[in-house]
C-alpha cells in the first residue's frame, strides 16, 4: 500500500503537492480510500461534493478508477445533492481518460477560470449614478438573490447547497438597487492573511447591458479592502457573457482554469444514460462511420 501521495503520483485530477493532497485528505468531512499506488477521495467544498484523485500512471488509473469510485458511491448515496462534481486541471490530452469517465457516469459540464487580483486599492471607492443605491442585504432578500442566481447562470448554475454555503460563510453581502428595485447582489467571503475571496457577483438579466456587473465587482473589492485583503479572487465560468472581461477590466488576471464533469446522484438516470450509450454502441458496430 502506498503510503506517500502528491507528489510522487504522476496522474492527479488537480496539481497538488504531497502536502497539499495530504491536507486535503485530512481535512474534515472528507472520505478517502487506498489501494496499490493510488488514491481517491469524496470532498464537501463549498456544499458540494467534490471528487479528487492521484494515482501512479495510466494503467493503474485504468485498473483502479472504477472499483474505488464503486465503493465511495454508498457515501454519495447518503449526500443531499443532486450532483458530484469532478474537475480536470491541466489535462491536454483527455482521450484515454475520458471513456473512464463516461464509464462511471460523469459528463462534461463546464470551463471555469480562477482569477486573481494581485493588488487591491482601499483608495478606489466605486461611484454609483443616478437613482443606483447599494445597501446591506437582509433576510427578505434572500429569496429573490436566488431567483437573480439562478436565472443569470441558467445551465450553469451550480447547487443550491452552494449558495447555502455562501449565506453561512459571507462576510459581506452587497444588494444593488435601482428606484428601489433589485437589480443584482454580491457576496464577499472572508479574509484570510490578506487575501479575500468573492463568492458571487450576480445580476438580473434584464439590466446586463447596465454596466452593473463591474460596478458590483468593483464594490465587492471595496469591502474587502474594508477587511484588511490586499489581494482577491474569483471563480469564473468563461461561457457567461463578457465574464472574463469585466474581470479583467477590474485588474484581475487568469491564475488556473479546468474543466468541470459531474455525474448526476439520481442512479435511474444514470441506468438510462448507460443503456443509451449501448444502444449507440451497437449502433455503430453494425454500420459503422457510414458517413
Amino acid at each position: 500500500m502506498t503510503q506517500e501521495f502528491g507528489s510522487s503520483m504522476l496522474i492527479r485530477n488537480t496539481p497538488k503537492s504531497q502536502n497539499e493532497w495530504k491536507k486535503l485528505i485530512d481535512s474534515e468531512g472528507v472520505t478517502s480510500i487506498e489501494a496499490d499506488f493510488a488514491q481517491m477521495a469524496i470532498v464537501q467544498e463549498k456544499g458540494q461534493l467534490t471528487v479528487h484523485w492521484a494515482f501512479e500512471d495510466i494503467n493503474v488509473m485504468r485498473e483502479h478508477f472504477l472499483p474505488m469510485f464503486e465503493e465511495l458511491k454508498p457515501e454519495i448515496a447518503d449526500a443531499d445533492v443532486e450532483f458530484i462534481a469532478l474537475d480536470l486541471v491541466q489535462f491536454q490530452n483527455r482521450d484515454w481518460i475520458q471513456p473512464l469517465l463516461t464509464d462511471a457516469n460523469f459528463y462534461f459540464f463546464a470551463e471555469w477560470m480562477n482569477m486573481e487580483h494581485p493588488g487591491l486599492d482601499p483608495e478606489s471607492i466605486p461611484e454609483f449614478p443616478d437613482k443606483v443605491n447599494m445597501r446591506h442585504a437582509t433576510d427578505d432578500d434572500v429569496e429573490k438573490m436566488y431567483s437573480i442566481w439562478t436565472e443569470s447562470y441558467g445551465e450553469l448554475t451550480v447547487s443550491p447547497a452552494t449558495f447555502d454555503y455562501y449565506l453561512e460563510r459571507q462576510s459581506w453581502i452587497g444588494v444593488l438597487e435601482q428606484d428601489n428595485e433589485m437589480t443584482g447582489f454580491a457576496i464577499n467571503g472572508p479574509v484570510v492573511a490578506g487575501a479575500g475571496e468573492i463568492f458571487e457577483v450576480a445580476v438580473d438579466s434584464r439590466f446586463d447591458d447596465e454596466g452593473y456587473k463591474s460596478l458590483l465587482l468593483s464594490a465587492a473589492v471595496y469591502q474587502l479592502t474594508t477587511q484588511g485583503a490586499r489581494r482577491a479572487s474569483i471563480k469564473v465560468r468563461p461561457d457567461i457573457k463578457n465574464a472574463l472581461r469585466t474581470c479583467a477590466d477590474q485588474g484581475f488576471r487568469p491564475v488556473v482554469g479546468g474543466l468541470e464533469y459531474r455525474r448526476s446522484t439520481d442512479e435511474k438516470y444514470n441506468l438510462a444514460k448507460q443503456k443509451e450509450r449501448s444502444s449507440a454502441s451497437g449502433v455503430k458496430a453494425r454500420f459503422g462511420d457510414w458517413r
